[in-house]
């Protein structure tokens, strides 16, 4: 669209009355270029005497230099190469700017060498350096077509499901260090443009219209979404791991710099964020007329999706927060609402389709829980809802070891900063809507430890961890059988085992029944002690005979128990071998055992105190 534009802005020029015809001074040019006499060339563009032929013929000129940066002059005439970068930069900083731009704008989006975008690059900058305040729709098109360049680059494709072993040889891989040797080449050609819009712009940051200062932030954020986003930005320096040498990475080294150039454009790099919250929280309205659906777009860019990216700005966020780059963020903030605002980006990364991105969340959360304490009434936002979904959907899902291991540590610190309130919402609602097995056991064993806090006390068991509360998560969700005695005890083993466990540490812990566990017991006992006793026996005895038959080399045709294993995308794997079966089948026989004897114990717990605690109870 901008390129029909700028074709039609070359046609006004060539109709204007100081555009010449003449090609006599190209021509000139042209031939001393051929013959190699490039100092005289450089001569008669650095002599005044000669600027307004100069600005007369600018585009003949910058085209007749333009053409001679391409990657074929580099490799069989480097000194023709160099000279007529250097004359393109001489000449944008003499010709008018958005002359220069027409031609450069094209060439750089097409451009198919790094060292050939470096070099037009150099030039761009002299440009954008001379564009006034009027010309910012130019400067947004010119780093809209350096952002097409970089984001053109492909890493390989291994890197989006990384193990954390395999992060610190990433930067031997050419395609990462061809992009990290472009985003420091995009660095030092942002550099004096920040400096100079700094020094003409300070304290005019809260003007959120499209100004040149605002372009270049959101360019800025964009740069740090993909593929930057992929790569791993850890600081080791703050590690006690001695093989790392304690030495910043190339890519630790990039985004240190890109938030540096933020900060020294807003001061305060975490005020961006507070545009994600807005965004995410309270989306933009959307209305239709009688042509169709318009948006209600606001004249803030940074409440802009196309160039401000919620991505971009969770990256920030990670860095921020998450890396402490910088180092502190302003005391004005309360970390209560920096959470607030922190956990509307981490979600963003969790629920990322690419795996290498969720780690950023993750560790954004871990940071923060370290100086807040919740309430239940922050549970009102819904933000802690979509929080939990797609954490407990790593914790189960992920390919990384690391991402399921480190989102099962930040939701156990997660519930533990909430008031007991929160705690007990938090964890009815995650067993209500976690099906997996052993995540839901790991939230049942929770809670057992927040009960064990309360029986500690001399004081009386919080109601959220006793009474009605506690018969509650015991009689419909923790000591619960799916489908009764025809549940899958393999599949559950896991869930069952927790609820045999919180019951059998209940009757040995609490024989005063500061709980109320002993008044609602004949209860557990029908519903689910009682069929699971049923169940076991059954199951059992149904394995035993499948493993025999499998040992025999036999295979029964009508109580056949399926082990193939049906993975996220539908395949299966190869059928098992009968060595595999037997192995299987003595691992789920060994768990009933487990199941029997936990089983058999609370029973045991029961007929030994029942008499005494039936009379407490009436």
């Amino acid at each position: 669209m901008y390129f029909k534009y700028l074709r039609t802005l070359t046609e006004k020029f060539k109709t204007h009355p100081t555009y010449s015809t003449n090609m006599n001074i190209v021509e000139q040019l042209q031939n001393k270029l051929n013959i190699g006499k490039y100092e005289e060339v450089v001569k008669f563009l650095q002599n005044e005497k000669f600027d307004m032929q100069l600005n007369e013929n600018c585009m003949d000129i910058v085209l007749m230099l333009v053409v001679n940066i391409n990657e074929n002059t580099l490799r069989n005439n480097n000194m023709l190469y160099t000279t007529c970068e250097n004359l393109l930069k001489l000449v944008a900083s003499k010709c008018s700017p958005q002359e220069v731009l027409l031609v450069l704008l094209e060439r750089i989006e097409y451009a198919k060498h790094d060292d050939v975008f470096t070099s037009q690059l150099k030039v761009l900058q002299v440009v954008l350096m001379r564009l006034n305040e009027s010309k910012v729709k130019s400067l947004e098109w010119s780093l809209n077509s350096v952002l097409f360049y970089i984001k053109n680059i492909s890493l390989p494709p291994y890197i989006i499901s990384i193990e954390e072993d395999e992060e610190n040889l990433l930067e031997s891989d050419e395609k990462v260090q061809r992009l990290l040797q472009l985003y420091m080449t995009v660095l030092l050609f942002l550099q004096p443009i920040v400096e100079d819009l700094r020094t003409r712009h300070r304290g005019s940051f809260h003007n959120n219209t499209t100004t040149k200062l605002n372009v270049i932030i959101c360019f800025i954020l964009q740069l740090m979404g993909e593929p930057l986003i992929l790569l791993n930005a850890r600081n080791y320096d703050k590690t006690d791991d001695a093989t790392l040498d304690h030495v910043k990475s190339y890519t630790r080294q990039v985004v240190e710099d890109l938030v540096l150039l933020l900060s020294k454009v807003l001061g305060d790099s975490f005020y961006l964020l507070r545009y994600g919250e807005q965004r995410i929280r309270w989306p933009k309205k959307i209305r239709s007329n009688l042509n169709g659906v318009l948006h209600e777009f606001s004249k803030d860019i940074f409440m802009d999706e196309e160039k401000c990216p919620l991505l971009s700005l969770a990256m920030l966020c990670y860095l921020v927060v998450g890396e402490c780059c910088p180092p502190t963020i302003p005391a004005v903030y309360s970390p209560n609402y920096v959470f607030e605002v922190c956990l509307y980006h981490c979600v963003q990364l969790i629920k990322h389709e690419k795996p290498a991105v969720h780690y950023k969340g993750i560790v954004i959360v871990k940071n923060m829980l370290r100086t807040v304490q919740l309430k239940a009434d922050d549970l009102d936002l819904k933000i802690h809802q979509c929080f939990c979904t797609n954490l407990t959907q790593i914790i189960v899902y992920s390919k990384i070891e690391r991402n399921r291991k480190e989102g099962t540590f930040v939701l156990r610190d997660y519930i533990h900063r909430f008031d007991k309130k929160g705690r007990y919402m938090l964890i009815a609602n995650l067993l209500k809507t976690v099906h997996h097995n052993g995540l839901h056991s790991f939230i049942a064993t929770l809670y057992k430890d927040f009960v064990h806090s309360e029986l500690l006390s001399s004081s009386i068991p919080s109601s959220w961890y006793s009474g009605k509360s506690l018969k509650r998560l015991i009689m419909k969700e923790i000591c619960v059988l799916k489908n009764g005695i025809e549940t899958d005890l393999m599949e559950n083993s896991d869930s069952i085992i927790a609820g045999l466990n919180i019951l059998r540490y209940l009757l040995i812990r609490d024989k005063s029944n500061r709980t109320s566990i002993w008044c609602y017991l004949t209860d557990v006992e029908m519903n689910f002690l009682k069929p699971l006793r049923k169940a076991i026996d059954l199951t059992r005895a149904h394995f035993k005979q499948e493993s025999f038959a499998v040992a025999q080399g036999q295979k029964n045709q009508d109580n056949d128990i399926d082990m193939t294993v049906q993975i996220i995308n539908g395949d299966k794997f190869p059928e098992i071998t009968q060595d595999k079966k037997l192995e299987i089948l003595t691992r789920a026989l060994n768990n009933f055992d487990l199941m029997d004897s936990l089983l058999a114990r609370v029973f045991e717990c029961i007929e030994m105190n029942r008499t005494e605690q039936s009379i407490q109870c009436t």
